[in-house]
């Protein structure tokens, strides 16, 4: 392909130009890239734009060594700032790092020099390219080194793995940094010599001794380079580090010990007694991770972990979720196990068949002979089981329903759970949810109310229910109402007395729980308009947002509304004059009748943009004709910005604003030059056109 026009189009003024050029030069065979590599390096050198720079750190890229000549310009785009922001930058730095360690060891030394950069990107981008190079990259084995404490975990993590990249020549070094004072030298030695392509006997040794360091992070590190190694390890050495690591009361190295468990399935198996020890541990993490680790190992796990439920130590849940991942074939010995003489041995069976998916035959019918277990831990599992199958839990809906009257708070309220989500559309579940509106439990009557919100139009029927639960003593199950009615809007109307009632309630809580559900119920909830009103007057600061809200969800006309919400937009608390700028937003072409008010918001600073932004709304109108006698008098308001923000809003009423020219005539001396300006140019447009002589038309 001739090269001559793309080579000068690079130079070109358009930028289409130079992209297109970019672009093309990529996209030729190798000896044509190579003719033209003077030309991108005179690009990297200058060129400003990102899409022409990644075309041509691409073609760069594609040369490797051949690029060699190109290494000052891109250590050149490493130092500089093209212009380029935030992750374009970012990326610009990684695109360049890339090219360089695709030129491999010619560009060792000045990566190397690099490493001075203030940057914390390009040094971490940097430290990427010297480990991208490999063994080349062994004169900056000593700059690597220190970075393994670097602050920054890119550049730390980056120098793990360079090191581990580089090979031979930092061996030494690195096993003579896993003994390093600073665990954290010691921990990213131990884990760069787990990256090294061809394991050292000398760094296995090594980093089976770090197995027992004192750092957790450092064993952490161990367990994972040891799982690295692979086959490396003598058996016995990686199976003692792994039941370690698995016992070990940090998290973190239980995890690494977890994960190296799984890539080794040969030494999993060998830790089957060991971790079946693990299932009563004392600490929940070792157990909770021995379960989950037996339950890896196949359907033969399950008597393990069904044995270990006779210890009082065990945990039931994970061993659960265990039982549960070995799958269906598992179902015949969980069907089995429900039976146990073992309560924990009962509720871990049913609770897992519960999680089986699909579910197994049978396991229905298992489930809910279990609600009837004489151990409450059992029919409590039982009912938690069949919560997690929706509707496919209908055939037990009889025996569900009758723990409705039992005598465990939980299980009522639990049973109120599982009611709604298997039996959804059931015509008795209103009546069955209305059944336990008066339990004595407040936790059971709330998520009772909770639910039958749920139901839509088929929980109507609970309105009343729901309306006499406003008087409820617990707070959570009268805001459970309140939310349930309001649900329900309009068709709840014959609450308005009662939700009116708890506007003059105990606390603010109630009060604008009160209001807010008030506000849901739209025009059906006008006959509450003055208690609300009332509550703008609140010391509360919520409880005046509220209220000031719902003025405007009521359906009122804005000349009802104005005198009261009037205050409230110039309340000392932000979020009150928000909430009533909103509710003046609400009645559409009817807020210009609250301008006058608006306007004096301008007096606070941080209120303008929204005042702005309300009165642009207004210019296709204008204000009110009724407004001007007022928008006059804020024209002689102390504050400039009410004054400025006046003028602007007067000279958008045309004709009728024409008694405000005398006020607008004084502006034109006003001592702020914006609104002197303004006020010129609102008499000028407000003031009729001179009549033409006659004869002259």
């Amino acid at each position: 392909m001739a090269l001559a026009g793309p080579v000068e189009d690079l130079k070109s003024e358009g930028v289409e130009a130079r992209r297109a050029a970019a672009l093309a030069i990529r996209s030729v065979d190798r000896e044509a890239r190579v003719a033209a590599l003077p030309a991108l390096i005179d690009r990297l050198m200058t060129e400003k734009d990102g899409q022409v720079r990644l075309a041509v750190f691409d073609a760069v890229t594609s040369l490797g060594p051949d690029a060699a000549p190109a290494v000052e310009a891109l250590a050149h785009s490493l130092r500089s700032n093209f212009g380029n922001q935030g992750r374009e930058k970012s990326h610009q730095d990684y695109r360049a790092a890339l090219a360089l360690a695709a030129i491999g060891g010619p560009a060792v030394e000045t990566l190397r020099s690099l490493l001075t950069e203030r940057r914390e990107s390009v040094r971490a981008e940097v430290v990427m390219a010297l480990g991208r190079i490999g063994p080349d990259a062994a004169p900056a084995v000593a700059d690597l080194l220190p970075l393994l404490a670097d602050p920054g975990d890119r550049i730390r993590a980056e120098a793990v793995r360079a090191l581990g990249s580089i090979g031979p020549a930092s061996l030494d070094p690195l096993i003579a940094a896993c003994s390093h004072e600073d665990a954290k030298v010691r921990s990213g030695a131990v884990e760069a010599l787990g990256f090294a392509t061809a394991p050292d006997p000398r760094a296995v040794a090594a980093v089976i001794g770090r197995a027992r360091d004192d750092s957790p992070e450092v064993r952490a590190a161990a367990i994972r380079s040891l799982a690295r190694f692979g086959e490396a390890v003598p058996e016995k050495d990686a199976l003692t580090a792994l039941q370690a690591g698995l016992r070990d009361d940090d998290e973190g190295v239980r995890l690494a010990a977890v994960d190296a468990s799984i890539d080794r399935p040969e030494l999993l198996a060998r830790s089957a007694d060991d971790l079946e020890s693990l299932l009563t541990a004392p600490g929940d993490g070792p157990a909770r991770h021995a379960a989950f680790l037996l339950g890896r190992m196949g359907a033969d796990a399950a008597p393990r972990l069904l044995r270990a439920l006779a210890d009082d130590r065990s945990r039931v849940g994970p061993i659960a979720d265990a039982l549960a991942g070995l799958g269906l074939p598992v179902a015949p010995t969980l069907v089995e196990a429900a039976a146990s003489p073992s309560p924990r041995v009962r509720q871990a069976a049913v609770l897992a068949l519960g999680s089986l998916r699909p579910l197994a035959p049978g396991a229905v019918e298992v489930m809910t002979k279990g609600l009837r277990d004489a151990d409450p831990a059992v029919s409590a599992a039982s009912l938690a089981a069949l919560g997690s199958l929706g509707p496919r839990a209908a055939p037990a809906i009889p025996e569900v329903r009758a723990l409705l009257r039992g005598d465990s708070a939980e299980l009522r309220a639990q049973a109120v759970a599982v009611l709604a989500q298997a039996a959804p559309r059931d015509g008795k579940l209103v009546d069955d949810l209305m059944g336990v509106l008066d339990d004595p439990e407040p936790a059971v009557r709330r998520p009772a109310l909770e639910r039958l919100r749920g139901l839509g139009t088929l929980g109507r029927k609970a309105i009343p229910a729901a309306i006499a639960k406003l008087n409820d003593p617990d707070d959570d199950v009268r805001a459970a109402a309140a939310d349930l009615l309001g649900g329900h809007g309009p068709s709840a109307a014959e609450a308005v007395p009662a939700l009116t009632a708890m506007l003059a309630g105990p606390s603010p809580r109630i009060r604008i729980l009160a209001a807010e559900t008030l506000g849901k119920l739209g025009r059906s909830a006008q006959a509450a308009f003055d208690p609300v009103a009332a509550l703008l007057d609140s010391p509360d600061e919520p409880v005046r947002e509220a209220a000031a809200l719902t003025l405007g969800a009521l359906g009122l006309d804005a000349e009802a509304v104005r005198p009261r919400l009037a205050g409230a937009l110039r309340d000392p608390s932000p979020a009150v004059r928000k909430a009533a700028l909103r509710t003046v937003q609400r009645f559409g072409p009817s807020a210009s009748y609250f301008a006058p008010d608006v306007l004096l918001m301008a007096v606070e600073k941080e209120d303008r943009p929204a005042v702005e932004r309300f009165l642009k709304r207004l210019e296709r109108r204008g204000p009110d004709p009724r407004t001007i006698p007022e928008l006059t008098s804020r024209l002689g308001h102390d504050h400039p910005a009410v004054r400025l923000l006046a003028v602007r809003l007067v000279a958008l009423a045309g004709p009728a604003a024409a008694p405000a020219l005398p006020a607008l005539e004084r502006l034109r001396e006003d001592p702020d030059a914006e609104v002197r300006a303004q006020a010129r140019a609102a008499c000028d447009r407000l003031k009729p056109a001179p009549a033409t002589p006659p004869g002259e038309a």
